[in-house]
């Protein structure tokens, strides 16, 4: 039974990492209706940026983290307004996106070189454990901040102005316009939410337990995609629902699956999981279906 518990806490955790990524994809795709791949770019750039204001500007760690998010904001921003605004097909855009993430890794890396940078994060290798049941020190803070975050995005999009020109700009950007809601202030607000989550999502990816600020970090990024598949590409609530199913269920993959399936299998779960979802049901299940007329 205790054993049965672990695994699960475990997945919880797993769970949440993937769901603080999904949001990112997420957001953008509520907004403007596209996949944006540049999101593994922003988990590169946070994560490297971190380091730098961290390690090289002394800055105290949680400053340093804030700091990064909202460089990697401002970046996701000015890639909107320079580069993806300018394309109006969303499958060159898709393109577009994977290119950027593409090319900003080896930049990073050239610039900050090395396979493991000690990020110096505050939980370390630290366990918490209570009952018998083991938990990291990160796991444990970062399934109350993903908690947070659903919270707040669920208090944005249905009580803030601009959550409410956000969601009026996905269901008909012509009409929202027409009533006076700025599209362009819109999809940069997006953009910039998903900046700053894929960096927080890079930071954690990069403390101690995660293995330090290494190459390849942008590859976390495309996990999300059978989690946001899972919960529906446009719902905040279907990125944390899928996170958490997709990450038990990794987990108990892990323990479970005999080692003659290989010792990958797990890895590829997800993405079976992914399948069975189109297949029963294309749009998740919090995504709306398309009503197509005759």
């Amino acid at each position: 039974m205790t054993d049965a518990l672990q695994i699960f806490v475990s997945g919880v955790a797993l769970g949440c990492l993937y769901a603080v990524l999904s949001l990112g994809f997420v957001v953008v795709a509520r907004a403007s209706g596209i996949l944006n791949l540049a999101q593994g770019s922003f988990v590169v750039l946070g994560a490297y940026l971190a380091y730098a204001l961290i390690h090289q500007a002394r800055l105290p760690f949680w400053l340093g983290v804030v700091i990064a998010m909202a460089l990697v904001a401002v970046f996701a921003v000015a890639l909107e307004a320079l580069v993806v605004h300018r394309v109006t097909d969303h499958f060159v855009a898709l393109l577009v996106t994977f290119g950027v993430t593409i090319a900003i890794g080896p930049l990073v890396t050239a610039i900050w070189p090395g396979d493991s940078l000690n990020l110096d994060d505050p939980w370390a290798l630290s366990v918490i454990r209570v009952a018998g049941i083991g938990i990291t020190a990160r796991d444990a803070t970062l399934i109350p901040i993903t908690a947070a975050l659903l919270v707040a995005f669920f208090v944005f999009f249905r009580f803030t102005r601009i959550g409410l020109s956000l969601r009026a700009t996905a269901i008909d950007s012509e009409a929202a316009q027409a009533q006076g809601v700025s599209t362009r202030f819109v999809y940069g607000i997006s953009w910039g939410i998903a900046g700053a989550l894929g960096a927080f999502g890079g930071v954690v990816l990069s403390t101690t337990v995660g293995g330090g600020v290494r190459p390849g970090l942008e590859v976390y990024a495309f996990l999300a995609l059978p989690v946001i598949i899972l919960g529906g590409l446009e719902s905040p609530l279907g990125a944390v629902v899928g996170g958490l199913i997709i990450g038990v269920v990794q987990q108990y993959a892990v323990s479970l699956v005999p080692e003659s399936w290989g010792s990958g299998f797990s890895d590829v779960v997800p993405y079976l999981v992914m399948l069975v979802i189109l297949l029963i049901r294309p749009a998740g299940l919090f995504g709306r279906k398309e009503i197509r007329r005759a």
